[in-house]
């Protein structure tokens, strides 16, 4: 057996997405007690949850690190990738938030975002004080500690126990899942599973890094800076519901499509060594 392998098994693994969630909340809760006695909305800024995030996540990629046999070489793994994934990467990130915001409006029709949760996702996105705080969370922050959590130490790991198929779902599952509401499952799952994907085409964190930041910073571009308006996908989230343009549906899924297939044409076949294999000679 590798030197990467028997860490994370898939209860390790619950265990420090729970932690994760666990430091997040417990880091929040204090600043929200702030909030309410001062008056103020500290804990809703995009800084500071960039700042929880970063120290919660940073916790337990220590602990992930120092429980995997190899430290962090045998756990993260950066391969060097060819400039030529820039392209499905971008085509496959533009047309998932297409189609995924399609199935957040279905979601919302049957299961409408409270007020309250709501507010803080239109403030990531359309608060002008607090952009480049959002742009720390959004596309600093969060691609980085979840990709090094998510297709490092866990997914990495789960290749040298499991089978490709579980690693992926289970690894994907565990993404949606410390999102901590329904409104976002579905949407991580998919992109949990084309990042896992992309990490076991090219045993590289580059493009799940990048695919991630260039997802998360779709909105930010296409509503402050290009104040884009398509019904249905430029809708705010107080707003009653509305579905996308058939032709914008179409349009997602021709991209999402082309993004894939370029990646298949990229790296065709089936590789000369097993997962196992590929991790112990990277470790």
């Amino acid at each position: 057996m590798s030197v990467a392998s028997g860490y994370p098994r898939i209860s390790q693994a619950v265990g420090l997405s729970a932690a994760l969630c666990a430091f997040m909340i417990g880091l929040a809760v204090p600043v929200a007690v702030v909030d309410v006695v001062a008056g103020g909305s500290f804990a809703t800024h995009a800084a500071t949850m960039a700042v929880i995030q970063l120290v919660a996540a940073t916790l337990v990629l220590w602990y992930g690190v120092k429980k995997t046999p190899g430290g962090h070489r045998a756990a993260f793994s950066f391969r060097p990738v060819s400039a030529f994934f820039l392209l499905p990467i971008f085509l496959t990130a533009i047309g998932m938030h297409i189609l995924l915001s399609e199935i957040d409006n279905f979601t919302r029709v049957f299961l409408p975002v409270p007020d309250l949760l709501g507010g803080v996702f239109e403030g990531l996105i359309s608060r002008p004080t607090s952009i480049w705080g959002s742009v720390l969370l959004l596309v600093v922050v969060a691609p980085i500690t979840e990709e090094l959590l998510f297709r490092g130490i866990i997914l990495r790991g789960f290749l040298a126990l499991y089978s490709v198929r579980k690693s992926v779902l289970v690894s994907a599952l565990l993404f949606a899942l410390v999102h901590l509401n329904p409104w976002q499952f579905a949407g991580a799952f998919v992109l949990g599973v084309i990042f896992a994907w992309w990490f076991v085409r090219t045993r590289s964190l580059w493009p799940c890094l990048l695919g991630h930041a260039l997802f998360n910073a779709i909105p930010l571009i296409t509503g402050p800076v290009l104040q884009l308006e398509i019904r249905g996908y430029s809708t705010a989230l107080s707003e009653v519901p509305s579905y996308q343009p058939v032709w914008f549906d179409l349009a997602g899924c021709l991209l999402v499509v082309a993004g894939l297939w370029l990646i298949m044409r990229a790296l065709p076949g089936d590789r000369d060594r097993s997962p196992e294999k590929e991790i112990e000679a990277d470790s």
